[in-house]
């Protein structure tokens, strides 16, 4: 019995690969279309801004125009995938980004489309998201003495 768990060590060998293992599953996220304007969250819970298909190579990108505040959302982190072939240029990529949860309450993020670097000169080519985010407060928080 002494083999694996039976000393000290062996134990907070356990622990360590279980909170390891706990990290490793992150916070749960809710993923929202860019088109959203408003979303609710968890305690806890990350928010996903999905772009759908965007195609880098010919200069499509959205971008971050205005961060969440701090207190409430992390800053955000723009992840994608390419959907083409290994090898292959030119296909477009899946884009979303992730804003983890710091603590709760209100704040807005918003988006910007961008062709080559620069907003579209033609007004129908324009795209802005916004959209309001809320986190809920975790039902285990101290309500402080009134």
């Amino acid at each position: 019995m002494r083999g694996i768990i039976g000393t000290a060590g062996g134990i907070r060998g356990v622990i360590a690969l279980a909170a390891a293992l706990v990290s490793c599953a992150g916070a749960p996220e809710k993923t929202v279309d860019y088109t959203e304007t408003s979303v609710t969250l968890a305690p806890g819970e990350a928010l996903v801004v999905d772009f759908g298909e965007v195609n880098a190579t010919v200069g499509q990108e959205w971008v971050l125009s205005a961060e969440p505040d701090a207190v409430v959302l992390g800053p955000g982190e723009e992840r994608s995938r390419y959907l083409g072939e290994d090898g292959m240029t030119g296909a477009p990529s899946e884009v979303t980004y992730r804003f983890a949860p710091v603590g709760e309450g209100a704040t807005v993020i918003e988006f910007e489309y961008r062709f080559r670097g620069e907003v579209p000169e033609d007004p129908e080519d324009q795209e802005t998201a916004r959209i309001e985010v809320t986190v809920e407060r975790s039902p285990t928080a101290l309500t402080p003495p009134r």
